[in-house]
């Protein structure tokens, strides 16, 4: 069975104050063109479909405009999980209508769907986040964990625990078991469902695996990676599709991905090719995955110039490029304001970033460094090495992660 995957298409989402919705209109386009050429039968998009919890008008137009022409009136199926950006409930308000264009849409995590007909498919079965399909003729079972937070993890794994290994509640402590067990005890146990049954199993969340890059705005806050989930942790299945991460990333031995975010989202993510993946799902774990390159619509570029003259004569030698630029100046004054509106007639200069001499080195630190690769320790670390030019004594780090704690 062919699946197409995808996630974080971030509709709405800025650089900086610039809109990219032109940019999202084209990647639609783009994904209808794959969809009609590949022809999957199951089309998974793994949360951060939204930028945010409130998504304007324009990003929720595109997003009924892409639904309605990928789901091809129903004939192909589409499961959809909230991310960490999406309002769970404003995502999910269409899901009566959706149902209709064989579109299902998870609310929150260990959801139970109805069982019966989507579009042009049928739910046989329905579990706690699982779902047995049939489509022409075929059946496939698809767990699907949204985002959600620890109290969640902890509950469900207290229920696992208690009436599935019939274990005295009062005997478990669940701070002596790490979060990745646990998350990867639920999604084993939400496979298990279907365990007696030989046809092809997938797994749809959008978590964080330790070890991976948080690209784009996924800034990983886990102290230490404790909020993490290990590769070995997790269970294994036909499939295994990630979404919260922006770099498209592939985990061969356990036949997982990320298939990342379809545009550059930030500067840091124009280090790599932006994708889908196309799964071909065979059961008994025989599958192949095909990487599928998506365009550059507009790229993110960074220049840099050592005086303002140089900067402005720049912005106008690139005033057709098709590129959001970030322009940094190197200055012994401060720009003015005809300075800056000499250098933002280039529509496409999305920030200025002046570098005055005497703190080149204090700046281009600051700039240099992307705390998205960092956990929240170490990006603790580096960012009061920036301000005061001294590492913290670990007396200053202990405190920062112990009021972290408690904020928590």
């Amino acid at each position: 069975m062919k699946i197409l995957h995808t996630s974080d298409w971030h509709l709405g989402k800025k650089l900086e104050s610039v809109k990219r919705i032109e940019e999202q209109k084209k990647f639609i386009d783009t994904l209808e063109n794959i969809v009609e050429n590949e022809n999957p039968q199951i089309i998974l998009v793994a949360g951060d479909i939204f930028d945010n919890p409130n998504p304007s008008s324009e990003a929720e137009g595109l997003f009924f405009d892409a639904m309605k022409k990928i789901s091809n009136f129903g004939k192909r199926a589409i499961i959809i999980i909230p991310g960490n950006h999406d309002g769970a409930e404003r995502l999910a308000a269409s899901k009566n209508l959706a149902r209709e264009f064989g579109i299902i849409i998870y609310e929150k995590p260990f959801e139970i769907k109805e069982v019966g007909k989507y579009g042009e498919f049928q739910v046989v079965k329905s579990f706690e986040g699982g779902i047995l399909l049939n489509i022409d003729n075929e059946e496939i079972y698809i767990y699907s964990l949204p985002y959600t937070n620890e109290s969640v993890i902890d509950e469900e794994y207290l229920n696992i625990e208690t009436f599935k290994y019939k274990k005295n509640p009062d005997e478990i402590s669940l701070e002596n078991v790490e979060y990745s067990k646990k998350v990867g005890a639920i999604l084993k146990n939400g496979v298990d469902f279907v365990e007696n049954l030989n046809i092809p199993k997938i797994i749809m969340s959008h978590l964080f695996i330790a070890g991976s890059s948080g690209d784009g705005d996924e800034k990983p806050i886990e102290l230490g990676g404790s909020k993490a989930v290990n590769l070995g942790d997790l269970p294994e299945v036909d499939y295994i599709a990630l979404g919260h991460i922006h770099k498209p990333m592939k985990y061969i031995t356990k036949r997982a991905c990320y298939s990342g975010s379809p545009i550059e989202y930030r500067v840091t993510e124009n280090k790599y090719s932006k994708k889908v993946f196309m799964v071909d799902v065979k059961g008994e774990l025989q599958t192949d995955i095909q990487e599928i390159q998506l365009e550059n619509y507009k790229p993110i570029k960074i220049y840099e110039v050592f005086n303002i003259e140089e900067g402005i004569n720049l912005s106008q030698e690139l005033i057709e490029k098709n590129q959001w630029i970030y322009l940094k100046i190197h200055t012994d004054r401060y720009l003015s304001s005809k300075d800056i509106r000499e250098i933002n007639k280039n529509k496409n200069v999305v920030e200025i970033i002046p570098i005055l001499k005497g703190k080149e080195n204090e700046n281009s630190e600051n700039l240099s460094i992307d705390y998205s690769e960092l956990n929240i320790k170490d990006a603790f670390v580096e960012f009061y090495k920036s301000e005061d030019g001294i590492e913290p004594s670990n007396e200053v780090v202990d405190l920062f992660l112990k009021l972290l704690e408690e904020d928590k």
